[in-house]
């Protein structure tokens, strides 16, 4: 018979990544302009990934896009196989180069359906994060400013900010151990203060 939803995602887990855009309107020297970036979540895991930003998601941006997020997979994980994504009419610029791109290094993009949120919602509950936890803090002036921020917050997101799915590990690591006895905890603080990552001093 037909196997569910739930167990093609168990079926594929270990090669299975998905993606969205992160679409929002930055300050630039010639005023308001919508900026896409690519998030890229293995959903097993919650690693992620980001793209550079543009103003113009072209051919040449995709090819480039795709090409950085195989290389920022880690030797420890199973090399990307199947890449879940919407259809937004963004992915057929330059006759479908997103998709041929992938198809070069063996990766399959599987569009889901219209209108089904659901079944990408682990790439997209991380866009709302970025979003509520650090990008409305800020006056976002051009890409280069918008990509310093989404990288330190996927930095943060891979390795100190904990997930409840995992068992609140990170993508990167458990944990540290619930010693016995008083700890010193500390904070090491992001983007002004933004994103704060709190620890036990090691003993």
């Amino acid at each position: 018979g037909e196997r569910t939803w739930d167990e093609f995602l168990t079926a594929h887990a270990k090669t299975l990544w998905a993606c969205d855009f992160l679409t929002m309107r930055v300050l630039t020297a010639k005023g308001l302009k919508y900026v896409f970036a690519l998030v890229f979540v293995h959903p097993r895991t919650r690693r992620a990934h980001v793209s550079a930003s543009t103003t113009k998601p072209d051919a040449a941006w995709f090819t480039q896009v795709v090409q950085r997020f195989v290389a920022s997979v880690p030797k420890g994980m199973a090399k990307p196989r199947l890449l879940l994504r919407d259809r937004d009419d963004k992915f057929a610029v330059g006759d479908g180069a997103f998709d041929a791109a992938l198809a070069k290094i063996g990766v399959r993009s599987m569009p889901l359906p219209h209108r089904s949120p659901n079944l990408n919602a682990v790439v997209e509950r991380l866009i709302q994060s970025i979003e509520v936890e650090c990008l409305d803090h800020f006056i976002v002036l051009g890409t280069r400013h918008l990509d310093h921020l989404l990288s330190e917050y996927v930095d943060y997101h891979n390795r100190q900010r904990p997930h409840s799915s995992l068992g609140f590990a990170t993508p990167m690591g458990r944990p540290p151990s619930i010693r016995a006895g008083p700890v010193e905890v500390r904070c090491q603080e992001r983007l002004g203060g933004v994103l704060k990552h709190y620890y036990r001093k090691a003993a």
